[in-house]
């Protein structure tokens, strides 16, 4: 039997005492006891992306936003727009949301707000997405118009003044030559009329011109075969000249109307001889050269007509660049066309040089609107073209846009802007050495501009889902970070006449981070959304309530049309294809 050796006077249990710290020493150097530290809670939202269209929905919100992700740790709880996701073992979660879920706004944007939870902690993501598709991505790059049988009426009276401006009756009377015969000799002397009245009317493959000239009267010198010798007035009454106008467009891109087939129409002829009283046999012997007179004053006028009146420049050039807003414009009148419907006009467009010289194929409008109005003249046109043109402007944030808006406010604008900033929940923990505050509003990447149907007030409306706004306040010169928030909001485009204006409109504000709250996290901040929403509505919608444009430059050459134009729109209505709608105005 074996025992272990001992020391003297230590019992076992002393012994084991003695070693424990030569033990311990022994397990930490093998194994170290090191405590568990909870990784951070991370959220990452992987569908829809950032500013993505998900397709169109219908007045009941029926489409499925999928919203897939992941969050670590696996045991969070993740919530997309107050609905429960679902979460696997591995942390990938994913819900089905309807269009419009924990909303007011069912209309063209959304915005998919992810919240995740743990113990202690909260991560939230905000994806702000569109429905239906691209409008750049569907853009035909034209626009097609129409002047319908309303608007051709409406130019009647300007065609009938431009054919008085003529002095055509002046002209025919030094054209008419003397009719002679066996007998009598008539030589004409002066011609008059009261004025002209013009009927245009849409037809196939011209505009039906009719003229008529009122109160037609002529004078001449009668000769009855050298031995009677006196004055004679010829009254015609009305006299009317029929024409086809077929609307073209010249080399210089001028818009036309080239008359052919003209044809005079004189009936009702009366005479009169002054204080003469003329005998039957001499009536008798007027008969035939009247004829003749009344043959050629109609062939005169409608030869007259078509040398002098036979191309009517209606305005132009039609091809023309412009800029909007530090945005470059180019358009042209390619096509131009006379139907039953009125005159097609077919414009093309482009931001990035010369517009095209040929249409593509688009479906023509009609001589009324989808919903049964009239008017006078109508312009298809694609949301393409607003994105382009206006986006950019109002939505972005290159530093030129009129959203783009960095400011530093001191001395007596930081205190105005400051009592409202106070005035919100939790203002009273504002930092008491503050000189000012840094203002940043910012239109984000995530926007879209389309058409709104109705009378044209807005004609347009540019959503922006993901206004970026950040309060700082000014301590030892250093913009220290106050509240930041996503704004979800509006801009109306409104059109009166040529003039374009713009209204702000704040629909929903999400507080990001609030420095109150890292002193009294109950604050409310829901409620602070909504008082920091009146402050960026009262600011920018102020800016852009003072801005206006005029359009007049976008007219290009309508605006050298003989006839004064005052656009005011009837309708705005959509065409049935998506983006494209239809501009129905009223313009003379």
């Amino acid at each position: 039997m074996h025992f272990a050796p001992t020391l003297p006077g230590l019992t076992s249990r002393a012994l084991l005492l003695a070693a424990l710290p030569s033990l311990l020493t022994a397990c930490n150097r093998d194994y170290k006891l090191v405590p568990e530290v909870a990784a951070p809670l991370t959220l990452n939202v992987t569908t829809p992306t950032y500013g993505e269209y998900l397709g169109l929905h219908d007045d009941t919100g029926a489409l499925a936003i999928s919203v897939t992700g992941t969050v670590s740790p696996a045991s969070a709880q993740v919530m997309v727009n107050g609905q429960r996701a679902t979460i696997d073992g591995s942390g990938n979660f994913s819900a089905s949301i309807p269009w419009g879920l924990g909303t007011t706004t069912t209309d063209r944007a959304y915005v998919v707000d992810v919240q995740a939870y743990d113990p202690g902690e909260s991560a939230r993501q905000l994806v702000p997405v569109f429905d239906g598709n691209d409008p750049r991505d569907t853009d035909p790059g034209a626009i097609n118009g129409l002047l319908t049988p309303t608007g051709l009426a409406a130019l009647d009276p300007t065609v009938a003044s431009m054919v008085d401006s003529l002095g055509i009756w002046d002209q025919l009377s030094a054209a008419l030559p003397a009719i002679s015969t066996t007998y009598v000799s008539i030589t004409p002397t002066g011609i008059t009329s009261s004025g002209t009245t013009a009927a245009l009317t849409p037809a196939a493959d011209a505009v039906t011109m009719l003229l008529t000239f009122h109160d037609v009267t002529m004078t001449a010198d009668v000769d009855i075969a050298s031995t009677y010798d006196f004055p004679m007035t010829v009254a015609f009454g009305e006299v009317t000249l029929g024409a086809d106008a077929i609307p073209g467009l010249t080399s210089d891109d001028m818009l036309t109307l080239a008359l052919s087939n003209a044809q005079a129409d004189i009936q009702n002829v009366t005479l009169a001889f002054g204080d003469y009283t003329v005998p039957d046999w001499i009536d008798q012997l007027l008969v035939d050269p009247l004829a003749s007179l009344v043959a050629s004053l109609g062939g005169t006028l409608a030869s007259y007509v078509l040398d002098q009146f036979g191309t009517i420049q209606l305005g132009g050039p039609f091809a023309f660049s412009t800029d909007l807003l530090g945005t470059p414009f180019s358009a042209r009148l390619a096509q131009v066309d006379a139907t039953t419907d009125g005159v097609e006009l077919g414009l093309t467009e482009s931001t990035t040089g010369d517009a095209a010289t040929e249409m593509p194929v688009l479906t023509p409008l009609t001589a009324q609107t989808p919903s049964g109005l009239d008017y006078q003249l109508g312009f298809a046109v694609h949301e393409g073209l607003f994105n382009t043109l206006i986006d950019d402007v109002l939505g972005g944030s290159s530093g030129t846009s009129l959203l783009d808006i960095d400011l530093q406010l001191t001395g007596d604008m930081a205190t105005l802007m400051g009592a409202g900033i106070a005035a919100l929940p939790g203002g009273g923990y504002l930092p008491n050495d503050s000189q000012g505050y840094c203002l940043a509003f910012h239109g984000g990447d995530a926007r879209v501009v389309r058409m709104k149907a109705g009378t044209g007030a807005p004609l347009a409306q540019l959503w922006l889902p993901d206004m970026q706004v950040g309060i700082q306040t000014i301590q030892n010169g250093t913009c220290t970070d106050w509240l930041n928030a996503s704004v979800f909001a509006t801009v109306d485009i409104n059109v009166s006449g040529t003039q374009l204006s713009m209204d702000f409109n704040v629909v929903r504000t999400t507080v990001l981070s609030y420095g109150a709250s890292e002193s009294d996290p109950s604050i409310d901040l829901d409620a602070v959304g909504s008082g920091l929403g009146g402050i960026v509505n009262g600011f920018v919608g102020l800016a852009l309530s003072q801005t206006s444009f005029d359009l007049s430059g976008l007219l290009g050459g309508f605006g050298n049309l003989p006839v004064t134009l005052n656009p005011q729109i009837v309708s705005v209505e959509p065409l049935g294809e998506e983006g494209r709608y239809g501009i129905f105005m009223n313009v003379f």
